[in-house]
């Protein structure tokens, strides 16, 4: 994933080859590992490359195996909000510090998070969040059957005022910003 604004240029990317507690990783600059993961746990790390100014910083963020590297990520200023799977984490990237790690309550695997106005939405593998700024459940949907789809069907469509979703059943649902259904076929 690939992110920018007026002072960084951020590429994210699953580091295949990072184990925890290993000698024999690549070398990064700053190592977060906020669920304390160990050797046998089944983590994925992602490397996260921070372009500031003239300088160069790459950090190793380690989290749930179930996460993805694509939509997983939101910059703001200094700060860099990142999904993995159930876990949001921030990055600090003017004191290079971790400022905040929640465990969400939500089912299913966790695929994107998006910026609206002042909340957030997470498309899951099971059901549709909307988090508030705090990062607390303000709604959840869910559908018939996973949003994921088994055709050439979009499985998640964030619009300006809606969200569209096909699941694996080829159900389709519209639902408003508020979590209402405004339509199903």
């Amino acid at each position: 994933m690939h992110l920018e604004n007026d002072k960084y240029i951020v590429n994210i990317a699953v580091d295949t080859t990072y184990t925890v507690d290993s000698a024999d990783n690549k070398p990064y600059d700053l190592v977060f590992n906020p669920d304390n993961m160990k050797h046998n746990d089944y983590s994925k790390t992602f490397c996260i490359e921070v372009v500031m100014q003239e300088q160069t910083k790459i950090m190793a963020l380690i989290g749930g195996l179930y996460c993805y590297d694509s939509d997983c990520a939101i910059l703001e200023g200094d700060i860099l909000t990142v999904l993995q799977n159930n876990m949001i984490t921030q990055i600090d990237f003017s004191s290079n510090r971790l400022v905040l790690h929640k465990v969400l309550d939500t089912f299913g695997c966790n695929f994107g998070i998006y910026r609206k106005s002042n909340y957030y939405i997470i498309y899951g593998e099971i059901e549709i969040t909307r988090l508030n700024e705090q990062f607390e459940k303000v709604w959840a949907f869910s559908g018939g059957d996973i949003f994921v789809s088994q055709n050439e069907r979009c499985p998640f469509e964030l619009e300006d005022d809606k969200i569209k979703l096909n699941d694996w059943n080829g159900n389709y649902y519209e639902i408003d910003l508020n979590g209402n259904l405004i339509l199903m076929r």
